[in-house]
Order: C-alpha cells, then sequence, then structure tokens
C-alpha cells in the first residue's frame, strides 16, 4: 500500500488478497509477491557535525546509533534458524546506544527482501514475541498510522531492491520522514527512525537510529 503512494517506487499498484493468493511459487512457500524485485538505483547522504548541519539545512537529523551484528552465513548452521540473531544483537547495541528501546521509534525501514525476513526482523527487533511479528500485518500495527510503521515508502518489494544503494536509502527514507519532508507517505510526528539493513539472509545486520536535532 505505501508503495502506491510513492512516486519513486519501482510498483505502484494496490495488491488485492486475492491476486496474492494466486501468485506463482518462486521457491516454496515463497510466492512472486513476496520477493523483492532487483532494479537499478542510486543513493547518497551528505554527513557533517551537527554544528555544521545547523548551518546548511533547516531540519537537520542526527545519527543517534550505529552498529553491526554477524551471524553464521549458513541458515542451517545457526543456533536457530527461524530467529535472526544478528538483527536481534545489532539493534540491541544500536538501542543501547541510542538509550531508548523498540517502544521509542516511530518508524522502522528494514529490509523485507522477502516477508519472512520482514516478519522475523520485527521479532528479533523487539516489536513482537517470537512467532507473532505476523500479527501486525493483520492488525495493521505496520500501516503508516500503526504502532511501527515500517517500509514507509513501499519496502523493497514495492520501492524496489537496488542492491548496494538499498540501505543507504533506508537512510534516506529517514531522513525524508524526521523532516517531515516524505508527501503522501508521511508518518505522523516522527522524531526517531531505525533502519536496518541485512545481508546473506541475515548473516549481517547494520542498524542505525536516526532522530531529529532539537
Amino acid at each position: 500500500a505505501n508503495g502506491a503512494l510513492n512516486p519513486r517506487a519501482m510498483y505502484r499498484n494496490r495488491l488485492r488478497p486475492e491476486s496474492f493468493a494466486r501468485a506463482p511459487v518462486v521457491a516454496p512457500p515463497v510466492t512472486l509477491f513476496d520477493a523483492a524485485p532487483e532494479g537499478d538505483g542510486a543513493a547518497a547522504l551528505v554527513l557533517t557535525t551537527t554544528e555544521r548541519a545547523v548551518d546548511l539545512v533547516p531540519a537537520p537529523v542526527r545519527i543517534a546509533a550505529s552498529a553491526v551484528a554477524t551471524d553464521a552465513l549458513a541458515v542451517h548452521e545457526r543456533s536457530d534458524p527461524l530467529f535472526l540473531s544478528a538483527a536481534n544483537i545489532s539493534a540491541g547495541r544500536a538501542y543501547e546506544q541510542a538509550k531508548i528501546g523498540p517502544q521509542d521509534i516511530d518508524l522502522f525501514e528494514l529490509h523485507d527482501a522477502f516477508t519472512i525476513l520482514a516478519v522475523m526482523t520485527l521479532e528479533a527487533c523487539g516489536f513482537a514475541e517470537q512467532g507473532t511479528g505476523y500479527r501486525l500485518g493483520n492488525e495493521a500495527g505496520i500501516g503508516l498510522k500503526g504502532s511501527i510503521p515500517i517500509s514507509t515508502f513501499g519496502g523493497l518489494k514495492a520501492r524496489g531492491h537496488a542492491g548496494g544503494a538499498t540501505g543507504v536509502y533506508q537512510a534516506v527514507e529517514l531522513v525524508l520522514q524526521l523532516r517531515g519532508e516524505a508527501g503522501d507517505n508521511q508518518v505522523p510526528d516522527a522524531q526517531i527512525g531505525m533502519a536496518q539493513n541485512l545481508g546473506g539472509m541475515g548473516g549481517t545486520a547494520i542498524t542505525h537510529i536516526l532522530r531529529t536535532i532539537g
């Protein structure tokens, strides 16, 4: 739904439940609409000191935390193949650096290359108990006005997945949200945002927390 509001998204059409149910299988149980499309793209950020930033733009955003963690690359070598330990540890370190918890996050740009990754990431980062992350989607908790808005510009599956540019663009999306420049995709009163990019099916997780200055 969020991708339909984003003029830069690869796919802006709204997906009906019956269309999702009829989607061709890519690799059981993953279907076509569970997987993100690869596309060309680029993203950039300007980094500077807080003092310089307030002179450059009217609504600067600061990096409150930056953390990375790793796990076994092979899923079968992990202690729990249904839990993203790297995402959990990376997010935990970021929360500690920023001196906040998941309850303080206003929006979350996560690495939803596959639907199941979004569900597992929500659980690993403290927004849902393990095995219950899907309920946030069923209860509209991940919408723009939900308890934890995710993929606010459509995420990897609608906005598109541009490989190395994806993680940087997640940060760009946070900046737009925190500045109040997200247009129809705006999360109301966003002050603190988190982005997490994954590599190797969650073997590496990089988490950033950004917040407004003031």
